[in-house]
């Protein structure tokens, strides 16, 4: 789909003035590297888990693209995907993603953004979904969270911030799509699911920090065994769900 094609959009704010700046409906058996590199924006591994990222989990299959999580009895496979030096965007963008989060304890579902320059914090986070593995609540909570340093420099970790919050869509999230979306003006910061505005932030010193951070690039990506939120993985049987990507757009002021 060319970017400059206008799509009515299917949930989020009105968007008459905004023009459509990327959008991938993957269409096709390949994924578009115009767009996109396999990995997080800073490689294959992560700090967070024991997690590794690679090509072959991470599959363009009708209509859609999927994130599939293995293991080999120790070693941990996942797929991620991430739109660095390719699709960026700041202040005066709108993000939207139609997912269909996979459910086992251990695996954390997300679709982020952060600086292009890879200085952290800032963070906007449009959808994390995880099972910690001490019940079925987790499968009905969306979460969306913005991180930033107090001080507003990018890269300053000593003064992390969080401002986030929860919202139930309406039954098990692992059983279907929902849309997905994130708001990023200069007095605020916006989200949407489903259409509905279900949070919004407006501190000063979290939007000089995010403003302060851009651009911004895109990521989506299954980490296992992220201890920090959604606990481990059993090893002990196979996996092989997928976290399952319909389509991701951007539009632009």
């Amino acid at each position: 789909m060319a970017a400059d094609d206008q799509i009515v959009g299917e949930g989020g704010p009105p968007r008459s003035d905004w023009k459509l700046s990327f959008a991938d409906d993957f269409e096709g058996s390949d994924l578009n590297t115009d767009h996109w590199d396999v990995g997080w924006g800073w490689g294959t591994e992560t700090n967070t888990s024991p997690t590794q990222i690679v090509a072959e989990n991470v599959i363009v299959r009708n209509g859609t693209l999927r994130f599939s999580g293995t293991h080999d009895g120790t070693q941990i496979f996942s797929g991620a995907v991430n739109t660095r030096n390719k699709v960026t965007f700041g202040p005066g963008s709108y993000v939207e993603a139609k997912v269909d989060f996979v459910g086992r304890p251990g695996f954390h579902n997300a679709v982020w953004s952060k600086p292009n320059s890879e200085r952290w914090p800032p963070e906007i986070d449009v959808v994390e979904f995880w099972e910690s593995g001490t019940g079925l609540t987790d499968r009905y909570l969306s979460r969306h969270h913005v991180h930033y340093s107090a001080s507003t420099v990018p890269g300053d970790n000593s003064t992390a911030r969080d401002s986030g919050t929860t919202y139930t869509p309406g039954g098990d999230l692992t059983q279907g799509f929902h849309i997905y979306g994130v708001e990023w003006r200069s007095d605020r910061i916006s989200y949407y699911v489903d259409g509905k505005n279900v949070a919004e932030f407006s501190d000063e010193t979290m939007l000089t920090a995010m403003r302060r951070g851009a651009p911004f690039y895109l990521m989506v990506n299954l980490n296992i065994n992220n201890t920090a939120t959604a606990g481990t993985a059993d090893t002990a049987e196979p996996w092989g769900e997928a976290m399952v990507l319909d389509w991701i757009r951007l539009w632009k002021r």
